[in-house]
């Protein structure tokens, strides 16, 4: 027979099960989150110091071409060597990661850049806050499916 002293040994039991699962989740979502927006960071970072050269990516495995070239903030026509450029502000800031469903994220950024090409005149200038999709395939590897750079 269950006496309320067993009841309650079971629920404190239960309680503390509850409580172990509930932060090793949120643990685990918090460990993803910041890898995804460090991993978002260095993937921008990338792009602008090699101008979006494809060819010179280390992240080929996890972002395609055409997204990669697009997270190159220092866009302006066919320039591709960072020599040609001379830059006045360069920011990208902190990027904030949400998870959705377990297997979806989001990581926004912001970025400010002012610059002129060597040898034109007048300066270009830019300010936006994008989004990188990011879709959990089923090797269990973080891929970015998607990305917005509002004009």
């Amino acid at each position: 027979m269950i006496n309320k002293k067993n009841i309650k040994i079971i629920g404190t039991i239960v309680g503390i099960i509850a409580i172990i699962i509930i932060g090793v989740y949120i643990y685990n979502q918090i460990k993803i989150s910041n890898y995804l927006s460090e991993l978002t960071y260095d993937i921008v970072q990338e792009s602008y110091d090699n101008c979006g050269d494809y060819s010179k990516s280390k992240y080929q495995d996890i972002v395609p071409e055409n997204i990669y070239s697009s997270m190159n903030y220092l866009r302006s026509g066919s320039y591709d060597n960072r020599d040609e450029f001379i830059i006045y502000v360069s920011n990208q800031s902190k990027v904030n990661t949400l998870i959705f469903f377990l297997d979806t994220a989001e990581s926004k950024y912001t970025y400010e850049i002012k610059f002129s090409i060597k040898g034109e005149e007048g300066y270009s200038y830019g300010k936006s806050t994008c989004t990188v999709q990011w879709k959990l395939d089923d090797d269990n590897i973080w891929r970015v499916s998607d990305f917005d750079d509002p004009p």
